[in-house]
């Protein structure tokens, strides 16, 4: 039971990290995927994107000394929109956003390292 507890402590301590940085609600979405982000946190994402209407599916993942070095992913909008990102090489400076504001013509999409603020 003790063991139970502390991993989920751990897995919440580990969530609150990516989860102070970002922003999951219907139609408004910015996340920030890192060279720190863990499996657990892509997880997550994944869990919370669903929850909020937002496809998420990624594969190709490497991770090197629990750093993340690659990934592919596709980001879908109910309304069928889709953009999809692969990077093949994380560092330290890497910022891999999912951006989704407003709506209609001021709405912005997008998935990606140039993503702007």
């Amino acid at each position: 039971m003790k063991a139970g507890i502390l991993t989920v402590a751990l897995v919440l301590a580990s969530l609150a990290g990516w989860a102070q940085n970002s922003v999951i609600a219907p139609n408004s979405v910015d996340l920030h995927i890192t060279q720190e982000t863990s499996r657990e946190q892509l997880a997550q994402m994944q869990q919370a994107l669903q929850e909020a209407g937002v496809g998420f599916r990624y594969d190709l993942v490497a991770w090197e000394d629990n750093a993340l070095q690659s990934i592919r992913m596709a980001v879908r909008l109910a309304d069928g929109s889709m953009q999809t990102a692969q990077l093949e090489a994380f560092n330290a400076e890497t910022d891999l956003r999912i951006l989704l504001s407003g709506a209609g013509e001021d709405r912005v999409f997008c998935v990606g390292t140039a993503c702007s603020e």
